[in-house]
């Protein structure tokens, strides 16, 4: 009983650190979203005051939905391309004529349950290094199915390249700890070269729905 007893404990206590890696984690990436958030908006303050106060309303709408779902570790898809939404508004007022993105989302797949937070830096890295750094326009497009019975989400664009020695950046080394702190080898986070040019960012992780 004893041993049991102990084990018991254990496992909990196992439990109970890995949900707080997990909120650590979400806790982390909130204070880097919000600054490259508000640096959209200062960008517009003095030239174009309406825009701006337009964006900080959004800005506060989706803060105050961040700071809800921050408690949770995880939430459906669904919930997930809610803040994406409201992101990628917020970056397309400010790139309105240099981007656009197309949202290919299986219903199939809304169900199943993300790491909260996890997708914004995926648009994000396409914003960061392949809109703010082009004079034409950029396509991005963001994906979402279930492939044999995982979860599969992709964020492409047509005008990014990868170097060989570039490591993962504050955002993307965040989304790959909470996959391993939650998935373990079973999901993974992967940039690969689009086909016809550009970078491809694949999520995947069981679709426990």
């Amino acid at each position: 009983l004893a041993w049991s007893a102990a084990r018991l404990q254990a496992e909990r206590e196992r439990v109970l650190a890995r949900e707080a890696q997990l909120l650590q984690l979400a806790q982390q990436l909130q204070p880097h979203f919000l600054f490259n958030a508000l640096n959209t908006v200062s960008a517009l303050i003095h030239t174009e005051p309406d825009r701006a106060d337009a964006l900080l309303t959004r800005l506060a709408a989706l803060l105050r939905a961040a700071t809800e779902v921050a408690r949770r570790p995880q939430q459906p898809l669904d919930d997930e391309l809610q803040l994406l939404r409201a992101y990628a508004d917020i970056m397309c007022e400010r790139f309105a004529d240099r981007v656009s993105i197309d949202w290919e989302i299986d219903a199939a797949a809304l169900a199943c349950p993300v790491p909260t937070l996890a997708l914004q830096p995926l648009l994000e890295n396409c914003f960061r290094h392949v809109v703010e750094r082009r004079r034409e326009p950029t396509r991005i497009v963001v994906g979402a199915g279930i492939v044999d019975g995982r979860l599969r989400v992709t964020v492409r664009d047509d005008g990014g390249t990868l170097s060989p020695s570039a490591a993962p950046g504050v955002g993307l080394g965040n989304v790959q700890q909470r996959l391993q702190a939650l998935h373990g080898g079973a999901a993974s986070l992967r940039l690969e070269p689009a086909a016809g040019g550009g970078v491809t960012a694949t999520m995947e992780l069981p679709c426990v729905c």
